[in-house]
C-alpha cells in the first residue's frame, strides 16, 4: 500500500469506529433507560450531576438542547423522585442550582451494579486513552 492508501485507510478506519462507538455508547443508555423508570435525559441528567456537582436550569438547557422550562421541568420530576434537589447559593439567594440528593446518588450506583467492576475499568481506561489521543491530535 502507498503512503496514500495507508491514510485513506486509517481515515476510514477511525470514521468507523468513532461511528461504532457513538452508536454503541447510544445503545449503552437506550439499555439502561428501558431498565428504568427515568427517561434518557434524566439519566444523562443525573450522570451529568455526579460528574460536575451541580448546575443551573440555564446550564442543563444549554447542555440538552432544550428549553429553560423544559430543563425545569425536567429537574422537577426528578426533585419529586428525590432524586435532585434545588440549593440557592449565599453569594446570590437569586441563583438556584441542582445538586444530587444522596438517594440520587444512590440511583446512578444501582444504574451499574449490573456490570462487574473489571468491565467498567476497562471502558474507562480505554476511553481514557481515546481522550488523551484526540485532545493530541486537536492541539
Amino acid at each position: 500500500m502507498s503512503t496514500e492508501q495507508d491514510k485513506q485507510y486509517a481515515i476510514h478506519k477511525v470514521m468507523e469506529s468513532m461511528a461504532n462507538v457513538q452508536q454503541k455508547s447510544q445503545f449503552f443508555i437506550d439499555m439502561i433507560t428501558k431498565q428504568e423508570t427515568l427517561t434518557h435525559n434524566q439519566i444523562l441528567l443525573l450522570f451529568q450531576l455526579r460528574l460536575i456537582g451541580s448546575l443551573n436550569i440555564t446550564d442543563i438547557s444549554e447542555r440538552f438542547i432544550i428549553t429553560p422550562g423544559a430543563a425545569s421541568s425536567m429537574c422537577d420530576k426528578l426533585e419529586d423522585a428525590g432524586l435532585i434537589e434545588r440549593v440557592r447559593t449565599k453569594e446570590d439567594r437569586r441563583v438556584v442550582n441542582i445538586v444530587l440528593t444522596e438517594q440520587g446518588h444512590q440511583r446512578i450506583l444501582h444504574i451499574f451494579e449490573a456490570f462487574p467492576t473489571s468491565d467498567l475499568n476497562k471502558i474507562s481506561g480505554t476511553l481514557e486513552q481515546i481522550n488523551v489521543l484526540m485532545d493530541k491530535m486537536m492541539n
